[in-house]
């Protein structure tokens, strides 16, 4: 423990975290150059990098002066962002348990940092239909109860959607009423039946809204999270397609 006891503490500098992450964009990094960055003095600018050098997250090319991250930097710098959201979110995180969700996405966390918290009552019905109003190719939706209503997909006559749905193992769905009301749209819906919705989610080929479950296991309809960045948007769409590959499928 007390290597990573001195690497932490290594990490616990904001002007250290900024030499990692200027490091990162590979530009060609003098002393000065990163003293620049800190807005600091050459002395205290050395400290930091002998710091990083120290844990070997930093090192200097002997020909020409440049500072580069090492391998190991690179790696540590890659967590970083899962720290972050962790540290961002933490109020939330202790009233809420990831802990049913994969390992894979739960060491992913950080492609999560991206991201606007809402917390308010009737948001998540609010941005499913803000969802299915903006979709131009797909419309998936996961939770433990239906999210929209046979209006929803009525709405879809003229856009060639093509909607995934996932929901409860055991959901009680009146399949003749749906079907003759969506007779236009129903060859392009599918739904799975899961044993285990580990998350909610709305989302199109643009924007995802993703709320988790609270400590009873329960999803938590009250806040959420919304974004349109690349990586939260991918790493939504492989956790759908997770449970997606392991429910079991019915088309309309």
């Amino acid at each position: 423990m007390e290597s990573l006891s001195e690497l932490l503490f290594v990490l616990a500098s904001i002007d250290r975290l900024q030499v990692l992450s200027c490091l990162k964009e590979e530009k060609e990094y003098r002393l000065g150059d990163i003293a620049q960055r800190l807005d600091s003095s050459i002395q205290e600018a050395s400290k930091h990098v002998a710091r990083l050098r120290e844990q070997n997250l930093v090192e200097k090319d002997p020909s020409n002066g440049h500072y580069a991250l090492t391998t190991l930097g690179k790696l540590v710098i890659k967590l970083l962002p899962s720290i972050e959201f962790l540290s961002q979110n933490k109020e939330y995180l202790l009233t809420h348990d990831i802990s049913s969700l994969p390992e894979e996405f739960i060491e992913r966390i950080g492609e999560l940092q991206e991201h606007r918290y809402n917390a308010k009552v009737g948001l998540v019905l609010s941005f499913t239909h803000q969802v299915i109003r903006e979709a131009d190719k797909f419309v998936w939706l996961m939770s433990d109860h239906s999210l929209i209503d046979i209006f929803d997909i009525e709405r879809d006559r003229n856009r060639s959607l093509t909607w995934r749905i996932i929901l409860p193992t055991g959901s009680k769905i009146d399949w003749q009423n749906l079907r003759s009301y969506t007779k236009n749209v129903y060859s392009r819906i599918e739904i799975g039946f899961s044993h285990e919705i580990i998350a909610g989610m709305a989302l199109n080929e643009k924007v995802v809204g993703l709320l988790l479950p609270d400590l009873r296991s329960s999803l938590d309809f009250n806040s959420g999270f919304i974004s349109s960045s690349l990586s939260f948007c991918k790493w939504c769409q492989d956790l759908y397609s997770y449970v997606w590959s392991e429910s079991e499928k019915t088309i309309l």
